[in-house]
């Protein structure tokens, strides 16, 4: 039976990042997904001008009640980037719900990268998606910079193991039970991420590249959680999302597309369940 998964966050439509790589990625994947936009844009934010916002939080909390009262359930909550209080606030009341339904809430706080907040953020906000992931998250997913911020450090550390390791171990003893880190760079010059559940720590690492790519991360959580709902272990699943992220990368760069777009995730789908 396919797992209806609640996806809550941005679509952008032109780029692959946020809705518009999670869909496609967890249908592909064998999953029934179900997209809950807090807001539609012409285009992702960074590096482009001109961009059209329309803001939907006003039809979060009225879409979710409809499909309560069609009785649709989830098996997955999927949490992206939010972007701001309010839209906040209603997906907190939608996680209260799921939460004592006993669904699956994956969190990826889509704050920061780069060692800071992203501009439009401001330290308010930082902590209320904290406290979001504290509360509600049985798995957060952090990029490296994000991971810091839940741990509440605030030196400058290099992205490598021993540091992802480190913070994985303090988010350990604040409570979080299974945190996928991403965005680590291991010695030998590969990059990926790092997973700590019920006290163990596993590591998936292939070819790291010196580019910014924006979507990345989107399509690295969204693979990882597509492989959780077929039953893969959390490391098979890291795994997969790693190698997927990296190929997608790889066919990119070769055609030379225009990374502010995101990934050419099109022309792996068709093969994403042999990952």
């Amino acid at each position: 039976m396919e797992k209806r998964i609640l996806v809550i966050e941005d679509y952008s439509s032109v780029s692959n990042c946020s809705l518009t790589a999670a869909l496609p990625i967890l249908s592909a994947l064998g999953s029934y997904p179900v997209g809950l936009p807090t807001a539609v844009l012409s285009t992702q934010t960074a590096g482009i001008k001109g961009y059209t916002f329309v803001d939907l939080c006003d039809n979060m909390l009225p879409s979710y009640k409809h499909w309560k009262k069609l009785g649709i359930k989830f098996d997955c909550v999927y949490v992206g980037f939010l972007g701001s209080q309010k839209i906040i606030d209603s997906t907190e009341q939608i996680l209260k719900q799921e939460k004592k339904a006993g669904t699956l809430i994956a969190i990826d706080p889509a704050m920061a990268e780069n060692g800071k907040l992203y501009a439009l953020f401001d330290e308010e906000y930082k902590n209320r998606i904290i406290d979001l992931c504290k509360k509600y998250a049985d798995i957060v997913m952090p990029n490296f910079t994000e991971g810091k911020m839940l741990a509440d450090i605030s030196i400058d550390l290099e992205p490598n193991e021993q540091n992802a390791r480190m913070i994985l171990n303090i988010l350990k003893h604040k409570g979080y039970p299974s945190v996928l880190l991403s965005g680590v760079i291991h010695r030998g010059g590969q990059g990926g991420g790092l997973l700590s559940k019920a006290g163990r720590i596993t590591f998936a690492y292939d070819k790291h590249f010196d580019h910014n790519i924006h979507g990345a991360g989107d399509i690295f959580s969204s693979v990882f959680i597509g492989r959780l709902m077929q039953r893969a272990s959390g490391e098979n699943a890291m795994k997969s999302a790693v190698k997927f992220v990296k190929d997608c990368i790889e066919v990119s760069l070769k055609d030379k597309a225009d990374l502010r777009y995101g990934l050419l995730i099109e022309k792996l789908l068709a093969n994403i369940k042999e990952y």
